[in-house]
């Protein structure tokens, strides 16, 4: 079976499995707990804006990094919900905030 077959296959039995959980209050209080997650990235983007010395952070992952979550992001617009959409604009901005910091100090 292809890759994406299985991975539709696993996914249909997750969600038919888990839509009782996601169409109660607390269930959908948790599945808007992914627009927290770019928050947690707050703490490196302001090291990279503040830290003395950020050579660390200069290497190639920042810009492969938006590359990848402008993809991921574009997946979701056409095959996602709200809050997919929102955090990986997030996730979009927290990366690009880091690889522009890099570049101007």
């Amino acid at each position: 079976m292809p890759i994406s077959k299985t991975v539709d296959s696993v996914s249909a039995r997750i969600a038919e499995a888990t839509l009782p959980f996601v169409q109660t209050r607390i269930g959908k209080l948790f599945l808007s707990v992914v627009i927290v997650g770019p928050l947690t990235f707050l703490p490196t983007v302001y090291v990279a804006w503040t830290a003395s010395n950020i050579d660390s952070l200069r290497t190639l992952t920042w810009p492969l990094m938006i590359v990848v979550n402008i993809s991921a992001t574009l997946g979701v617009i056409h095959n996602g919900d709200w809050r997919m959409r929102l955090t990986m604009l997030i996730w979009v901005l927290m990366m690009a905030a880091v690889f522009i910091a890099t570049l101007v100090r």
